[in-house]
């Protein structure tokens, strides 16, 4: 507690980034005042950091200083900021709460964490994002686009155009019968219960496809209480751009990502190792290799044409990369964000016109 106290006089204003996890960690390394971690975790509190002290919410308002400046630094689905500002408030009135998206359009940090990125690099772009829009085959995916933008732009949640993952009706006309659903980064299953509704049972097999094999363990569980155990397989492998073993973090939940330091290793494969007679259908969020996965396919989509369900949200000019990719390959775009909260789940869904 002496630490904070005395950084606080140092600095008359008390900075604190709430949640000192993935999102804040990656925030706070390019993060260029002097602040402290706010974690609810009781044993991250006392610790340090990255070289930056941990303290409960309680040491950080109850800290003397003349303004307390607080950014929530977490972003995951079904997770919502402005909720998790009014319970803070509702404690310590007299915080100042913004969400870390403020940084970005503020320009106040010069990183990228997921699709964001500082307001004056984006605008650099908005010209390309024009040439999106009329890729796009709905006025939904547009709106849905414009939306997006302009929720980078400013950090108003409340920008942002949100629909059901089971309301995607131009992919439920396009499935058939002999359908085998490939879900790469498959998490605990809970995108494969979807497909299961959005099938009606209707389908071949799904291919389970998830490098955490705690992650993995749970997805098998949901399909046992499911009961379509009969019609599916597991495989504790990462699609990617090339075959072999990668390094790999394992958290058993939400942001395992591939690492190159890392020690643990699990086997790396390609899209077209999971092709199956039929029609074929592939979801894929794979934490940033999408675009990288898509290229290295690029002659076994042209050949196969499967139906796509693509995330577009871990780097910042995933959606025009892989959109552009499509020009002229006879694919159907349409953009969906399915993030409720905080708009994190943005999908490109591309159709082959002839399904």
């Amino acid at each position: 507690m002496r630490r904070i106290q005395e950084f606080a006089v140092k600095s008359s204003a008390l900075v604190g980034l709430y949640g000192a996890g993935l999102v804040g960690r990656s925030i706070g390394q390019a993060f260029a005042q002097p602040f402290v971690f706010v974690d609810d975790t009781p044993e991250k509190q006392g610790t340090c950091i990255d070289g930056h002290d941990v303290v409960s919410l309680e040491q950080f308002a109850s800290t003397p200083a003349s303004r307390h400046q607080l950014y929530i630094c977490i972003y995951q689905p079904r997770f919502s900021w402005e909720r998790k500002r009014e319970q803070i408030l509702q404690q310590y009135p007299s915080l100042n709460v913004n969400s870390f998206a403020d940084l970005f359009v503020s320009s106040s940090i010069d990183t990228a964490y997921a699709f964001f990125e500082p307001a004056d690099v984006l605008k650099q772009k908005l010209e390309r994002y024009t040439q999106i829009a009329p890729l796009l085959e709905d006025a939904l995916s547009r709106q849905t686009l414009d939306a997006h933008l302009q929720f980078r732009l400013t950090g108003q949640f409340e920008k942002i155009v949100w629909t059901s993952r089971r309301d995607v009706p131009f992919l439920v006309a396009a499935l058939q019968p002999d359908v085998t659903y490939v879900d790469a980064g498959a998490f605990d299953g809970d995108t494969a219960e979807d497909f299961l509704a959005l099938s009606g049972g209707r389908f071949s097999r799904i291919q389970i496809v998830e490098p955490d094999v705690t992650n993995l363990a749970r997805a098998r569980a949901r399909m046992t209480r499911l009961g379509i155990l009969d019609r599916v397989e597991f495989h504790a492998q990462a699609i990617m751009d090339t075959r072999g073993m990668i390094g790999f973090n394992e958290r058993g939940r939400e942001g395992s990502s591939v690492d190159p330091m890392s020690e643990h290793k699990v086997e790396a494969v390609m899209l077209s190792d999971f092709d199956a007679p039929g029609q074929l259908y592939v979801k894929l969020d794979i934490e940033g290799a999408e675009t990288a996965a898509l290229r290295a396919s690029r002659d076994f989509i042209a050949a196969r044409r499967p139906l796509l369900a693509i995330s577009v949200y871990h780097r910042p000019d995933d959606l025009m990369d892989i959109a552009e990719g499509f020009v002229d390959a006879g694919y159907a775009l349409y953009l969906r964000c399915h993030g409720e909260a905080g708009g994190d789940d943005l999908m490109l869904y591309a159709l082959p016109r002839s399904a």
